[in-house]
């Protein structure tokens, strides 16, 4: 069967939907120039520097396989001529350990490999993997391909450009379905706690309307027992005030008993100081007499006013 012609698989590349699709195509097409030839496409992951998923045409259909390859694995230059994206990079007699390491071969004797770069706004999105037979005369696979290998790095940047496109717009879906909920959430519960402060207003509803009734009861038994409260203060301080009134007069009469105990001792020591006088022989009776008489009357004088 003789290879398509550019136009035909530039349009079929065009209408694929996914890069599989595309992978196939170019496949097919790597196939119609060579059977003992084989492409395998890998997919970089930028945010770990790694090739991160294998995807290998076969007849029974495309053959996916999740990897972790670092791209630091494969020769320097070899790496410089990938990130460039223009041609590929030959890895020469280092191909059968580089095709046993990506899975894309068995043996030295599957041809030589051959990586390119693809990318997506300058920077490495994936690396497809040629593998040529060997060959001393004519013109080689890569060379052969080379357009239909441009062609489908177009095709793969058009695709991960949708894709990404794709994942942005559900991206905003998701989030805007999140506001959404969000905002109908928050309106239902503006409108549930308006709805029961209008009816703890009109003296009805639950919720929070319940716990405001039991704030009132509360309050108002608090305002009872601070009446009750207040009014036995109020008798305490009452009681208070008529003990300190009662010791007050007390200590008045405490104070006059002890005036007059003191006036009644001075009158007995004045007496017997005139009777021990009178015992002496010194002083005439009659004059101790008078003079005892006038200390008691002295002392019934005051007492008597």
């Amino acid at each position: 069967m003789a290879p398509r012609t550019l136009a035909l698989l530039s349009n079929v590349l065009s209408s694929a939907g996914n890069v599989a699709e595309a992978l196939s195509a170019l496949s097919q097409d790597v196939l119609e120039h060579d059977r003992n030839g084989s492409i395998v496409l890998f997919i970089y992951d930028a945010r770990r520097d790694l090739l991160a998923e294998r995807l290998i045409p076969a007849p029974e259909g495309m053959r996916t396989a999740q990897i972790e390859i670092a791209v630091d694995h494969l020769p320097t230059a070899g790496r410089r001529t990938i990130t460039a994206g223009r041609q590929f990079a030959d890895l020469g007699t280092e191909s059968g350990d580089y095709q046993k390491l990506l899975g894309v071969g068995a043996s030295p004797e599957a041809g030589v490999l051959l990586l390119r770069g693809l990318l997506v706004d300058g920077e490495l999105a994936g690396v497809l993997a040629l593998s040529e037979p060997k060959t001393r005369f004519g013109t080689r696979l890569s060379e052969k391909i080379a357009a239909a290998v441009d062609l489908f790095a177009l095709a793969f940047a058009r695709l991960a450009e949708r894709r990404a496109r794709e994942e942005a717009v559900r991206t905003l879906e998701e989030l805007t379905r999140a506001l959404n909920d969000e905002h109908s959430r928050a309106v239902q519960d503006l409108q549930r706690k308006l709805a029961e402060a209008q009816a703890a207003l009109n003296g009805k509803g639950g919720g929070d309307s319940i716990r405001v009734s039991q704030l009132k009861r509360a309050i108002e038994v608090a305002a009872v027992e601070a009446r009750a409260t207040a009014e036995r203060l109020s008798a305490v301080e009452e009681q208070v005030r008529v003990a300190v009134t009662k010791l007050e007069k007390a200590h008045v009469q405490l104070h006059a008993q002890g005036e007059a105990l003191q006036s009644q001792s001075d009158i007995i020591y004045r007496v017997e100081q005139a009777l021990r006088e009178a015992t002496t022989g010194r002083v005439d009776s009659k004059k101790v007499l008078d003079e005892v008489l006038q200390i008691v009357t002295s002392r019934e004088q005051p007492s008597s006013l």
